[in-house]
């Protein structure tokens, strides 16, 4: 289907979707009804599936629900007036299928460097999340990090952590200094935002062709729920 610029997807399983706008920062999970109002008001075909609805014996306001669902949409960022959509989709992205290896703990160069890299991290996550990515972005012409060069700034981010901050250090913000740390090294790293359903929940981790950092303790990658990334920066235009 057609997507509005700035909106990435991807689907989680059983005809359930994942939604980010990176313009608003905000998620939506959906099912399949709500996936198919989203497309109906994108190419402007609301009246005729609205009359499908019925047809099809849908209960309820059909009308109401298809107008409270746009709603929600519009304020999660979904529908914009730039168009109806671009037929352009995000690049696909790689399947969590391996964890990479933490390593001992790093040498002090690289903490001075992961220190480096969670200050940028902690004033870039003022900017809104499409400004971020787009400073990722420039990421791009460095060559890929080594296992150990991405294990090492992984592991270094978290030492260099304060115990005690009065604002939020977790995963958007330890996955984005990981990110920045290994950048600071001339590699590159990706930065992955993802999702899983049942609960639903979305999380951010670290991707390179090693494998995926950041996906541990409660976030540890489940086969039953598996963690699936719905965009990244830089985006990874191949599996490399």
């Amino acid at each position: 289907m057609l997507v509005p610029p700035g909106v990435h997807r991807a689907h989680l399983g059983d005809d359930a979707v994942a939604v980010l706008s990176v313009d608003t920062g905000k998620w939506q999970w959906m099912n399949t009804a709500t996936e198919r109002i989203w497309s109906a008001a994108l190419s402007g075909t609301v009246p005729e599936l609205v009359n499908q609805m019925r047809a099809q014996g849908v209960p309820g306001d059909v009308e109401a629900i298809v107008t409270g669902t746009i709603e929600q949409l519009q304020q999660g960022g979904l529908l914009t007036d730039a168009g109806l959509g671009s037929p352009v989709l995000p690049p696909p992205m790689p399947a969590v299928t391996a964890v990479a290896t933490p390593c001992s703990r790093p040498g002090w160069t690289v903490r001075m460097m992961a220190r480096v890299g969670l200050a940028l991290a902690l004033a870039v996550m003022r900017l809104p999340m499409s400004a971020r990515m787009r400073l990722l972005n420039g990421l791009r012409f460095l060559p890929s990090a080594p296992p150990s060069v991405a294990a090492s700034a992984a592991a270094a981010v978290l030492l260099v952590r304060p115990a005690c901050w009065p604002g939020r250090i977790a995963c958007m913000e330890v996955s984005l200094a990981t990110v920045l740390t290994i950048g600071l090294q001339g590699r590159r790293a990706h930065w992955v935002l993802g999702a899983r359903r049942l609960p639903n929940e979305a999380h951010a981790w670290v991707w390179t062709p090693a494998g995926a950092l950041g996906l541990s303790g409660r976030d540890v990658d489940d086969p039953r729920r598996p963690w699936v990334g719905v965009a990244a920066a830089p985006p990874i235009h191949s599996f490399e």
